[in-house]
């Protein structure tokens, strides 16, 4: 996407129409070790899982999108 078509965006775009993202499911799971707060992202998609898809996070590295607007 050239800088122009960005600029062009609405400021609240869709995310699948305007940007091309495909909206997942994921499930996440807390643990701890140590202290050490840690979260695991899996895909609800078993397909997915299949594929190696996940995210394994330290749960300070991870925040709520809608509370830093």
């Amino acid at each position: 996407m050239s800088s122009v078509q960005w600029k062009q965006l609405p400021a609240d775009p869709d995310l699948e129409g305007d940007l091309g993202y495909e909206i997942d499911e994921w499930d996440v799971i807390r643990a701890s070790k140590n202290d050490k707060g840690r979260l695991m992202f899996l895909p609800k998609d078993e397909e997915m899982l299949r594929d190696d898809a996940f995210i394994l996070a330290e749960a300070s590295s991870v925040c709520n999108v809608e509370d830093r607007v």
